[in-house]
């Protein structure tokens, strides 16, 4: 039987750390506190760690634009190396790669789904359609009950684990709002097959839209390193062509996302409490990677710097 990967305690001190997971047991070390958590309170350690995460690793495709070989890995080793211990990003695979292998280490039982992108996240507009399978979720599983988690969706990322139940309406980040409904695609024959759609509104007035739509079913790593190939090699992939950056903002006392911070086209964004406001116009590649550190705490090496040269996501 294939041993299936986990993290070192070691490993896993570091990334608490990274995500400032705050320590609960006197003279006891990270690790050993979040296990103690684990056991007593496995859903709202999950919250906790979910949050952190979030607001820490931010969610980009950095590796497709800035780097010498435009490529993603799903490694464990590589994601850990990256994330963790360079503090730089990464897409859906590899944030929630990562934070599946996280899961795993600290006890949950925990499983990888594939999911399609809804196009509204593109139009802004619901009519029901969507991708191909290009993203990855998890399933964690806490006395019998199951929950889906996202760390690796971006701007529109669930901000809590999400019980697979059918129209509970949840806060995402105030004012907007997700939830979790069961329905037949579009574009199926059988519409007796019903499957999982992630929805948020921007606020209690507004349309809802699909994020993403999944099947409850386990897809194993061979599945991912597929969809990762089409995902950050395929030349209609918008990933090749766009570089992008987000992370959520906690509040002062770590336990709501009240915001988030994005890197897109030209500008730097924050938005809280629904309310945006531009933080910086990029007018160079040199103030890109200033931004990137100021407000990501990123560092590019000079040899990752000079990997975007001569794409078309360079800034001009």
């Amino acid at each position: 039987m294939t041993q299936l990967p986990k993290y070192t305690d070691k490993q896993l001190e570091t990334y608490l750390s990274r995500i400032s997971y705050p320590s609960s047991e006197v003279g006891a070390s990270l690790v050993q506190s979040v296990r103690q958590n684990v056991t007593k309170n496995a859903l709202g350690t999950l919250f906790e760690l979910q949050r952190r995460h979030l607001a820490s690793i931010p969610w980009g495709n950095s590796g497709l634009h800035y780097s010498q070989h435009h490529t993603i890995s799903l490694n464990p080793a590589t994601l850990f190396e990256k994330m963790v211990e360079r503090r730089l990003d990464g897409y859906c695979m590899e944030n929630t790669g990562l934070f599946h292998i996280i899961l795993r280490s600290l006890g949950y039982v925990v499983y990888a789904i594939g999911a399609r992108i809804g196009q509204a996240v593109g139009t802004g507009v619901e009519n029901g359609l969507f991708s191909q399978l290009s993203h990855m979720a998890l399933i964690v599983v806490i006395d019998e009950v199951k929950y889906m988690v996202d760390v690796g969706f971006g701007a529109y990322n669930a901000t809590t684990p999400l019980l697979l139940k059918e129209g509970a309406i949840t806060t995402r980040m105030a004012p907007s709002e997700m939830r979790l409904i069961k329905d037949s695609l579009v574009e199926a024959t059988d519409k007796s097959q019903k499957f999982w759609i992630y929805q948020t509104r921007h606020n209690p007035e507004s349309t809802w839209l699909s994020m993403i739509c999944f099947a409850d079913t386990e897809l194993l790593p061979q599945d991912f390193e597929l969809m990762n190939f089409g995902v950050s090699q395929r030349r209609a992939s918008w990933f090749t062509q766009r570089f992008v950056c987000t992370r959520m903002i906690l509040d002062l006392t770590g336990q709501e996302i009240i915001g988030q911070c994005s890197l897109a086209g030209k500008e730097v964004k924050r938005r809280i409490h629904g309310q945006t406001e531009v933080l910086q116009t990029i007018e160079s590649e040199d103030d890109r990677v200033k931004a990137l550190a100021q407000y990501f705490d990123m560092h590019l090496r000079d040899s990752e710097i000079q990997g975007i040269r001569g794409l078309a996501s360079q800034v001009q």
